[in-house]
């Protein structure tokens, strides 16, 4: 090998270096927008115990809307939030929260049955019961998500709220893009609270 030749080689491993390193330290440095704190809640969970914003303090919570009849997106929906639930078993500040939009249908024991039936064995994933009015004003006002038409017209979203209760960011629940975007933000905002 010619000196140039090894010269070239020692520049091309020095700048693919310095290249990763750029790369690396740009995927830490982004911010996640903070959009509003959640409003004052308390809803039961599917063992019939409160669950209000105040459990969302030093917690980073993946909540959305559903309901366990739907044909619709929501089986996805469940599918997409089992697989972060998992992945994020041994990360105990991570939590989960899906509040039916179907109340009279999803009784707390029908959201406790449905609970096991997906695997949720511990309470880092609450299935979240109030009357009809109550969801539609936390869905619209709170979170600022269409409530007119509920069931059926309920959101597909994932919402991210920091361990402050405040509204991070909102991602589709059934796009694969979107869950791996979500899963570098539970990360990053995993890392802040633990600093």
């Amino acid at each position: 090998m010619s000196r140039v030749t090894y010269y070239i080689l020692i520049m091309i491993i020095i700048l693919g270096l310095g290249a990763n390193w750029v790369i690396e330290k740009a995927n830490r440095s982004y911010d996640i927008p903070l959009l509003r704190p959640v409003p004052e809640f308390s809803f039961l969970n599917q063992r019939g115990e409160s669950f209000s914003n105040e459990n969302l303090q030093k917690k980073i919570t993946i909540l959305d809307f559903m309901f366990t009849s739907c044909t619709g997106p929501c089986p996805l929906m469940t599918l997409n939030m089992s697989s972060l639930y998992k992945d994020f078993d041994d990360v105990q500040e991570v939590q989960f929260v899906s509040i039916t939009v179907d109340p009279s249908i999803d009784t707390k024991d029908k959201l406790r049955e449905y609970a096991e039936l997906i695997g949720v064995d511990d309470g880092r994933w609450q299935f979240l019961w109030s009357d009809m009015s109550a969801i539609k004003d936390l869905k619209k006002n709170g979170f600022m998500l269409y409530a007119d038409d509920l069931p059926q017209g309920h959101a597909i979203k994932f919402v991210l709220i920091d361990h402050k209760g405040n509204i991070r960011k909102y991602f589709d629940g059934t796009d694969e893009a979107s869950q791996k975007v979500l899963r570098k933000d539970i990360s990053k905002l995993v890392r802040e609270l633990r600093l």
